[in-house]
Protein backbone atom coordinates (compact mmCIF):
# COMPACT_ATOMS: atom_id res chain seq x y z
CA UNK A 1 0.00 0.00 0.00
CA UNK A 2 1.56 3.40 -1.03
CA UNK A 3 0.45 6.81 0.46
CA UNK A 4 -0.48 9.40 -2.88
CA UNK A 5 -0.88 12.74 -3.60
CA UNK A 6 -4.05 13.29 -5.24
CA UNK A 7 -5.73 16.13 -7.39
CA UNK A 8 -8.86 15.02 -8.75
CA UNK A 9 -11.91 17.05 -10.67
CA UNK A 10 -15.13 16.12 -11.68
CA UNK A 11 -16.94 18.73 -14.22
CA UNK A 12 -20.48 18.19 -14.96
CA UNK A 13 -22.67 21.28 -17.51
CA UNK A 14 -23.31 23.72 -14.56
CA UNK A 15 -20.14 22.43 -11.74
CA UNK A 16 -16.94 22.26 -11.03
CA UNK A 17 -15.89 19.98 -8.11
CA UNK A 18 -12.06 19.50 -7.08
CA UNK A 19 -10.32 17.18 -4.46
CA UNK A 20 -6.75 18.16 -3.51
CA UNK A 21 -4.93 15.94 -0.81
CA UNK A 22 -4.19 12.35 -0.01
CA UNK A 23 -5.25 9.01 -0.40
CA UNK A 24 -3.71 5.69 -0.84
CA UNK A 25 -2.94 3.13 -2.99
CA UNK A 26 -2.90 -0.62 -2.87
CA UNK A 27 -3.00 -2.81 -6.20
CA UNK A 28 -5.64 -1.91 -8.33
CA UNK A 29 -7.24 0.53 -5.80
CA UNK A 30 -7.06 3.90 -5.33
CA UNK A 31 -8.81 5.08 -2.29
CA UNK A 32 -9.01 8.52 -0.72
CA UNK A 33 -11.86 10.93 1.37
CA UNK A 34 -13.17 13.93 -0.06
CA UNK A 35 -14.86 15.73 2.78
CA UNK A 36 -16.57 13.01 4.27
CA UNK A 37 -17.29 10.98 1.30
CA UNK A 38 -15.39 7.53 0.89
CA UNK A 39 -13.61 7.78 -2.67
CA UNK A 40 -12.66 4.20 -4.36
CA UNK A 41 -11.91 3.85 -7.67
CA UNK A 42 -10.97 0.24 -8.97
CA UNK A 43 -9.04 -0.03 -12.14
CA UNK A 44 -9.14 -3.01 -14.18
CA UNK A 45 -11.12 -4.74 -17.70
CA UNK A 46 -14.04 -2.46 -16.05
CA UNK A 47 -13.12 0.74 -13.89
CA UNK A 48 -15.67 1.02 -10.88
CA UNK A 49 -15.82 4.27 -8.95
CA UNK A 50 -17.62 4.42 -6.15
CA UNK A 51 -18.72 6.95 -3.47
CA UNK A 52 -20.11 6.27 -0.20
CA UNK A 53 -21.09 8.44 2.75
CA UNK A 54 -25.18 8.90 3.62
CA UNK A 55 -25.27 7.14 0.24
CA UNK A 56 -23.19 4.57 -2.11
CA UNK A 57 -22.95 5.35 -5.29
CA UNK A 58 -21.79 2.75 -7.61
CA UNK A 59 -20.92 3.04 -11.55
CA UNK A 60 -19.07 0.92 -14.01
CA UNK A 61 -17.29 2.47 -16.80
CA UNK A 62 -15.61 0.77 -20.09
CA UNK A 63 -15.11 2.96 -23.22
CA UNK A 64 -17.94 2.68 -25.70
CA UNK A 65 -20.11 0.31 -23.92
CA UNK A 66 -23.44 0.50 -22.14
CA UNK A 67 -22.43 0.09 -18.34
CA UNK A 68 -24.93 -0.04 -15.31
CA UNK A 69 -24.77 1.04 -11.77
CA UNK A 70 -27.03 1.88 -8.72
CA UNK A 71 -27.56 4.77 -6.52
CA UNK A 72 -28.77 3.72 -2.86
CA UNK A 73 -30.03 6.04 -0.43
CA UNK A 74 -32.11 5.88 2.72
CA UNK A 75 -35.24 6.40 0.22
CA UNK A 76 -34.09 3.23 -2.04
CA UNK A 77 -32.10 2.42 -4.68
CA UNK A 78 -32.07 3.87 -8.52
CA UNK A 79 -30.65 2.23 -11.20
CA UNK A 80 -28.34 4.02 -13.27
CA UNK A 81 -26.83 4.05 -16.93
CA UNK A 82 -23.24 5.16 -17.89
CA UNK A 83 -21.83 5.16 -21.43
CA UNK A 84 -18.19 5.78 -21.72
CA UNK A 85 -17.23 8.12 -24.56
CA UNK A 86 -13.29 9.22 -23.59
CA UNK A 87 -11.07 6.78 -21.69
CA UNK A 88 -7.80 7.85 -20.98
CA UNK A 89 -5.20 5.57 -18.37
CA UNK A 90 -1.65 6.47 -17.86
CA UNK A 91 0.64 4.59 -14.43
CA UNK A 92 -0.66 8.34 -12.51
CA UNK A 93 -3.62 9.75 -14.33
CA UNK A 94 -7.18 8.74 -15.11
CA UNK A 95 -9.38 10.79 -17.42
CA UNK A 96 -12.52 9.76 -18.25
CA UNK A 97 -15.67 11.33 -20.02
CA UNK A 98 -19.19 9.54 -19.71
CA UNK A 99 -22.85 10.42 -19.80
CA UNK A 100 -25.27 9.09 -16.69
CA UNK A 101 -28.78 7.94 -17.47
CA UNK A 102 -31.68 7.15 -15.51
CA UNK A 103 -34.57 5.21 -16.56
CA UNK A 104 -33.23 6.07 -20.40
CA UNK A 105 -32.80 9.95 -19.38
CA UNK A 106 -29.69 11.54 -19.54
CA UNK A 107 -28.88 13.47 -16.64
CA UNK A 108 -26.08 14.98 -17.39
CA UNK A 109 -21.86 14.43 -19.09
CA UNK A 110 -19.00 14.57 -16.78
CA UNK A 111 -15.27 14.48 -16.75
CA UNK A 112 -13.59 13.01 -14.18
CA UNK A 113 -9.92 13.42 -13.55
CA UNK A 114 -7.50 12.04 -11.48
CA UNK A 115 -3.50 12.77 -11.40
CA UNK A 116 -1.75 11.47 -8.59
CA UNK A 117 1.42 10.77 -7.44
CA UNK A 118 3.58 9.34 -4.83
CA UNK A 119 3.46 10.77 -1.31
CA UNK A 120 7.31 11.25 -0.16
Amino acid sequence: MSKIKILATLKSQNQIHTFEGKGLKRNNQIIYQDNNIQTKITVGNIITIERKADYHLKINLKKGIKQSGTYITNYGTINLETITTELIQTNKELKITYKLKVNDTDIDTFTYNLKFTLDT
